[in-house]
């Protein structure tokens, strides 16, 4: 067989760099994830201004550290093999988490180590630099410690931001949500963001009186363990201030109903049901949890920087299905109890029409209501009469039902029928507006 060498070339690939698919958050995640593989009880993260509006950010820990030669083995493009069975802290997997989330943010980074009775040991990637030489040339630098003491390791990006525009508070308050919510299970690291502890966020509302969680449930695929639990977090009315708080602050990181994906205790992934439900506004208040360990990666199919995964074993997907149906009714109950009152609001004017062959429903007038009797009587006038109606629309009962599709189309089609065949007797529309609504509705 034929061979030619196709060698890389180094300016145009760490051009591309950039273009990983890593944001800013998830970059600053897979950078904690390296101090949390490192044993670090103390991590902190602090944006320190720089000119033309760029920031050097300080990823920093109180780890182990490193030795020299290790550090230079961890700076290596894709130091580990990602089969090779992990520790059991350490949440990566491909060995690229750390140089490529911080390439996706900057051209020039530092990493400064030390580990236990050993010297304090630093180098910086300058792509820059690599284009220059054409070569990965690493460059060992004279750099002190910003936080850790006696041992541990920090990162330091450079010119982050550069020819972006940002609102700092937006991106700091966004920061600390993502840290907060994807570690919260952690409880035994402390975070910091520019000084100020993070506290956790429960991302299921477990705590409050107005949620409800079904018991974990373990399952067995071959020789991987997953455990699943469902949450059906508070309705908005039922939060507390504190709450509604938390709820605007998730929601404005895009955690919303769906699947929360947990690689040991860390929260990878949220949101979205990888279509094993129906994204309706009645299982806004629905979350899944999935809790797995790296033995499970083959199921989840997840990609380097672990923020977006998809589940591609068969078995897994039916498994998560099923317990999806079994706590759908749960989760949809406070919807289901919203419905049901705004029937009786003010009035009891609306009534349910059950189709008891179909299950399907239609709103209706009742007939026997008092307001119905009083009209009758004439002792409530047309327009008073009309505002009733008006003001009393069962809007949160029409909404669960839409979404449940359980409106009873046919029916309501022939009832549409019959009043356009009433209204065209009393010359209120023409024949041939007529015509148009038989068009429409008999078939």
């Amino acid at each position: 067989m034929k061979t030619i060498e196709c060698e890389l070339d180094v300016a145009n690939f760490t051009k591309s760099l950039k273009s990983i698919g890593y944001n800013h958050y998830s970059a600053i995640l897979d950078l904690i994830d390296n101090s949390i593989s490192a044993g670090a009880n103390k991590i902190w993260v602090d944006y320190y201004p720089e000119k033309k509006g760029t920031y050097r950010i300080v990823v920093a820990d109180n780890g182990c550290g490193m030795k020299r030669q290790d550090l230079i083995e961890a700076l290596r493009i894709a130091s580990s093999d990602p089969t090779t069975e992990r520790q059991h802290k350490d949440l990566g997997k491909f060995g690229l988490g750390m140089k490529l989330a911080s390439f996706s943010q900057t051209d020039k980074f530092s990493v400064v180590s030390k580990a236990k009775s050993n010297e304090l040991c630093a180098f910086t990637w300058d792509l820059e630099f690599v284009r220059s030489k054409k070569k990965w040339l690493l460059q060992e630098e004279e750099l002190n410690f910003t936080r850790p003491k006696d041992q541990g390791t920090e990162i330091i990006l450079y010119g982050v931001f550069q020819d972006v525009e940002i609102n700092k508070e937006q991106v700091f308050a966004k920061v600390r949500t993502q840290i907060a919510a994807a570690y919260f299970m952690m409880k035994e690291i402390r975070f910091y963001i520019n000084e100020k502890e993070i506290v956790a966020i429960d991302p299921f509302f477990s705590k409050s009186l107005a949620s409800n969680h079904s018991a974990i449930e373990n399952v067995q695929i071959e020789n991987v363990s997953i455990e699943i639990q469902s949450h059906q977090i508070p309705h908005f009315t039922k939060q507390k201030p504190e709450e509604k708080r938390i709820y605007t602050e998730l929601a404005e990181i895009g955690m919303g109903p769906g699947l929360y994906i947990f690689r040991k205790n860390r929260l990878i992934a949220w949101s979205g049901w990888e279509g094993l439900e129906k994204n309706l506004r009645i299982n806004d208040l629905f979350r899944m949890a999935v809790f797995c360990q790296d033995d499970a990666d083959e199921l989840f199919n997840i990609e380097v920087k672990k923020s977006q995964i998809s589940i591609t074993d068969i078995r897994l997907r039916d498994l998560l299905k099923k317990s999806i149906m079994h706590f759908t009714d749960i989760a949809r109950k406070p919807y289901k109890k919203r419905s049901q009152l705004s029937l009786r609001d003010l009035t009891d004017i609306w009534d349910l029409q059950k189709n008891k062959d179909s299950e399907k429903i239609l709103f209706a007038i009742n007939r026997n209501s008092e307001v119905i009797k009083q009209l009758e009587n004439g002792k409530i006038k047309t327009r008073d009469f009309l505002n009733i109606i008006e003001n009393t629309i069962p809007y949160e009962s029409l909404l669960y039902y839409l979404n449940l599709n359980k409106v009873d189309h046919k029916t309501l089609d022939s009832k549409k029928l019959e009043t356009g065949k009433m209204m065209f007797e009393l010359n209120l529309i023409t024949e041939t507006a007529y015509k148009k609504l038989k068009d429409k509705y008999e078939n």
